[in-house]
Formats: C-alpha cells, sequence, structure tokens
C-alpha cells in the first residue's frame, strides 16, 4: 500500500511539474490552405501533448483537439482563396503574372482575417501567451503574437522563400540558388544563372518597393500605433520546412532551423473501403492527387477525360483524389473528394504518385521512397519539381498540353525503370536518418524561445542591417571617395610637379 501512494505521489508530482512548466503557445496561420495548415496543427498537436496550453488561429479548427488545444477560426478568408485561386490555377498564366496576382491579394487575406469576429474577441479577451509560431506568408499578421505579449517565432511552409531570406539576411547566391518561384535547380548554365539573377534580383525589388509596404499598410490600417518594422525586428527564430533531401542544398543561418520531415512521424489509418481496395489490387495502385489547393474537378473536361482514359487502360489500379462524382468510372480507378496520402504512399502496393508537386507531396512520396510524376500549376511547384528531375525519382508532365499518350508513356517509365524507385528509396534513406528527429528539433527551440522569452544569443546581426549596408554599398561608397580623393590628389600632385619642371626647365634655357 506504502509502495502504491509512493508511486501515486510521485506521478502526480510529475504531472503537475509539466502541467505548470507548459508554456502558453499560439499558432498563427491565417493563409486558408489545407496543406499549410496540416504542418501547423501537427506542430501544435505534439506542443499541446507535451503539456504546453495551445491556441490555434486558422481556418480549420479539429475536430477531435486535445484537452489543452483550442481553436479560433477564421471562416471568411476560405472565400478570398476560392476567388484567387480561379485567377492563379489558370495553366496559361505565365510565372510573373501569377506572382503578381497573389502578391497583390495577399493584403486582402490578412483584412479578412483581422476582421473576423472570433479573432477580434480573442484579442479583446487580454489573454498573454509566452511564443506565438506565425506562418511566414503574411507578415501584418506577425502583429496578433505581438498583441498578445507573445516571442514570435515565424513558421516557413518551404525553404528559399524569398521574403523570409528578405528578413533574416540569409545569403542566397544567385549562382547556385534557384529561385523559389522560378523552374530551376541548382545545377544552372550560364543563360539560366542570367535568368535566375534577373527573376530572383526583381523579387526582391518587388519585395522591397511593392509586397512588404503593402503589408506596412495594411497593418496601419487596424493597430496605427504598431511599426512592423520593429516587430519583424524582434523575432529571433525561424522554422524552415525543408531539407536537403528534398530540395537543393542552399546556406542557412544559426537562427533559421530546417525541421523538413518533422509532420512526418504522425500516423495516419487507412479506411477499410480504400484498404480493401489496395490489398485487393493484382498489380499495385497509383495515387493521383493535385493536392488540397487545386481541385482536379476544375480541370477542363477533355484534361479530365485524358485521364480517365489513360487509367483505364493501365494494368494498375489508381485512388484518384476528385471533389465530384464521374459516372460510369471501369473497376480500377476509385474516387475519394479526400485521401489520406500519408497512409496509401506508405503501403508496399503503391507503384507510384501523380502529384502537383506541392513541397508537402513531395517530402511525403520521399519518405516513403515512391516516384512520382509531377504535373506543377503555380507557386514553388515548378522549382520543387526541377529538384526532383535533378535527384532523378520524377517524370514532369505539362497539364496545358497533355494528352492521354502522354499520361500513359509516364506510368509505364516511372513503374518499369528501375532507375526511379531506386532514386526515391536513396532520397527516403537521406530524410529518414537525420541527425536529430525533426519534430525534437523544433518542440526544443520552441521551448528554447519561451523559456530564454528569445534567442537574441543565435540571432546574427544580417537581419538587423540595413539593405545597403547588408550589400556593403556604404563601405564600397567610401572606399571609392577616398580612392578617387587620392586619385584627384596624385593628378594634383602630378600636374603641379609637372609645371614646376616646366617653369625650371624655361629658366635654364633662358641663361
Amino acid at each position: 500500500m506504502k509502495l502504491f501512494s509512493k508511486i501515486a505521489i510521485a506521478l502526480l508530482v510529475i504531472f503537475l511539474g509539466e502541467h505548470c512548466n507548459g508554456a502558453k503557445i499560439l499558432g498563427v496561420f491565417p493563409y486558408p490552405s489545407k496543406s499549410h495548415h496540416i504542418l501547423g496543427k501537427t506542430l501544435l498537436k505534439e506542443l499541446a501533448n507535451r503539456g504546453h496550453e495551445v491556441t490555434m488561429i486558422s481556418a480549420f479548427p479539429l475536430k477531435d483537439p486535445p484537452k489543452n488545444y483550442k481553436d479560433v477560426t477564421l471562416h471568411r478568408v476560405m472565400e478570398w482563396k476560392y476567388q484567387m485561386m480561379k485567377k492563379i490555377a489558370n495553366p496559361n498564366i505565365s510565372v510573373p503574372r501569377k506572382l503578381h496576382i497573389f502578391n497583390e491579394a495577399l493584403p486582402d487575406v490578412v483584412r479578412t482575417a483581422f476582421e473576423e469576429v472570433e479573432l477580434v474577441e480573442f484579442l479583446n479577451s487580454g489573454q498573454k501567451f509566452d511564443v506565438a509560431i506565425t506562418e511566414a506568408i503574411t507578415e501584418a499578421s506577425l502583429a496578433i503574437g505581438h498583441l498578445v505579449n507573445a516571442t514570435n517565432v515565424v513558421f516557413s511552409i518551404m525553404g528559399g522563400l524569398p521574403i523570409y531570406n528578405y528578413h533574416t539576411g540569409i545569403p542566397t547566391p544567385y549562382a547556385y540558388v534557384p529561385s523559389t518561384f522560378y523552374i530551376y535547380n541548382d545545377k544552372m548554365t550560364f543563360y539560366q544563372r542570367l535568368v535566375n539573377s534577373i527573376v530572383s534580383f526583381g523579387l526582391q525589388i518587388m519585395i522591397h518597393f511593392k509586397y512588404y509596404p503593402n503589408q506596412v499598410n495594411v497593418l496601419k490600417e487596424y493597430y496605427p500605433n504598431l511599426s512592423l518594422d520593429d516587430i519583424i525586428r524582434d523575432v529571433d527564430l525561424y522554422l524552415i520546412n525543408s531539407h536537403y533531401a528534398t530540395e537543393s542544398p542552399r546556406p542557412h543561418l544559426t537562427n533559421t532551423v530546417q525541421i523538413g520531415g518533422f509532420h512526418l512521424h504522425e500516423k495516419e489509418e487507412l479506411p477499410a473501403d480504400i484498404r480493401s481496395f489496395i490489398d485487393g489490387s493484382k498489380h499495385g495502385v497509383i495515387l493521383f492527387s493535385l493536392g488540397t489547393n487545386i481541385q482536379s474537378a476544375k480541370l477542363k473536361r477533355e484534361t479530365i477525360q485524358q485521364f480517365i482514359s489513360a487509367f483505364s487502360k493501365s494494368k494498375y489500379d489508381f485512388l484518384m483524389k476528385f471533389e465530384d462524382d464521374l459516372p460510369d468510372l471501369p473497376k480500377n480507378i476509385k474516387i475519394s473528394s479526400w485521401l489520406p496520402q500519408k497512409a496509401i504512399l506508405e503501403h508496399s502496393a503503391t507503384k507510384a504518385f501523380i502529384t502537383h508537386g506541392g513541397l508537402g507531396s513531395i517530402a511525403e512520396s520521399v519518405y516513403f521512397g515512391v516516384p512520382i510524376i509531377a504535373i506543377p500549376f503555380f507557386g514553388d511547384q515548378k522549382k520543387n519539381v526541377a529538384d526532383s528531375l535533378e535527384f532523378g525519382f520524377a517524370i514532369e508532365l505539362n497539364i496545358a498540353t497533355i494528352t492521354e499518350s502522354q499520361i500513359t508513356d509516364a506510368i509505364e517509365r516511372i513503374t518499369t525503370d528501375p532507375k526511379y524507385l531506386e532514386k526515391a528509396q536513396f532520397r527516403s534513406d537521406i530524410y529518414r536518418n537525420q541527425e536529430m528527429d525533426p519534430m525534437e528539433k523544433a518542440v526544443f527551440w520552441i521551448e528554447h524561445v519561451a523559456k530564454h522569452r528569445g534567442a537574441k544569443h543565435i540571432k546574427p546581426m544580417a537581419s538587423e542591417l540595413k539593405w545597403y549596408q547588408y550589400m556593403l554599398l556604404d563601405v564600397m561608397a567610401l572606399l571609392i571617395a577616398v580612392l578617387a580623393i587620392i586619385l584627384v590628389a596624385v593628378n594634383y600632385a602630378v600636374a603641379s610637379l609637372k609645371q614646376f619642371l616646366c617653369k625650371k626647365t624655361a629658366k635654364i634655357k633662358t641663361r
């Protein structure tokens, strides 16, 4: 009995110790993308399971949250997303045009979020938090963490995000660091380096003179007493959802921590009907999904028919994410508006993945060693696919010109040529064998920031410098000025000496 009492007391002390030491953590993910939210909620749920008190601001409340996990739901931002996606999902629009449309639309998602009733009530409640983990797409939303007295940690859904490079001062040499929103990998020809330099520099100019001022103006509309420059300057830590298994290597700073693959530890279960379909497949299954932002049902009717015709004539079975009914489907095609992507990719019967090339989908296919047929649409997808092609586990198709024969040929190549599977498994081994579990790394640094109320001790001075200081333009200006003064002085001295000698010579001749 005494032993039982001691054990009970010890467990109670441990529980109370963990509860008392738990931090109040806020997640700020206002951008209405399900794939972004999956990353955010996975991290926030893990923090809740470890005893922290968690609140998540997003458009996607959890159906069955942990007891110490609360949602503040943004309802109206989804309408913004639908309107924006209609514009940028068009495959015939150029990359620069899509970027322009997206950047012009981003301030409106912040306005919509700031006017949400639940968020206004939450901010008026007077709650205080230790840490705010804020998605790195709309800087003005960093004000939310500031308003609840939290230390802001920025979460980037992808590596190489130009705006996060802009704020951190991380070096991005254009010679081998490709623009996130273009089509090259890190092995560029002279022409590609030229184009990459123009595109990357153009993005920096656009961020400096257009995008960031828009974020500043949005914040002033709602909180005129806050300075976005000061709020961003106070960010000490950036968590980056990237890894060299899925992205070409590039520089990082001490306060930019790569946690790529952190969300993959969370297991998914296969529903009975999908498990039965996969287990009953004679030759194996191929997964088709264009992610959470692109609806397959919105593709052109003739494009959909190209896929169905190619699939119906294949020996493989197909699990197809499709948001509408498709009458008279052949028996080897099963559609669903939602599919447990990780669980399907993990199944040994899955032979390939037809994907849009989003970073989340690329990461999952790499983790489970499944080769891909990639059909990029916008954003970072083209660059992700360029990396995947270089790594050797992908085939690319163009949605604007896709045909049944191209789909059939890609399926045949990806499933019969062993090099694709070998390259995918090689990358999988790299991804799974990291020096530290990425979720443990993410949690460690968040708790580190909570404990020390920031992380100034790991923050390089690069983010504090003005752009002209970072580029040493002021130093070069001084050196050029000094050199110019020296040259002028030398020129004056030479001219004076020459004039003196000429006078001397003239005197000698007159004698």
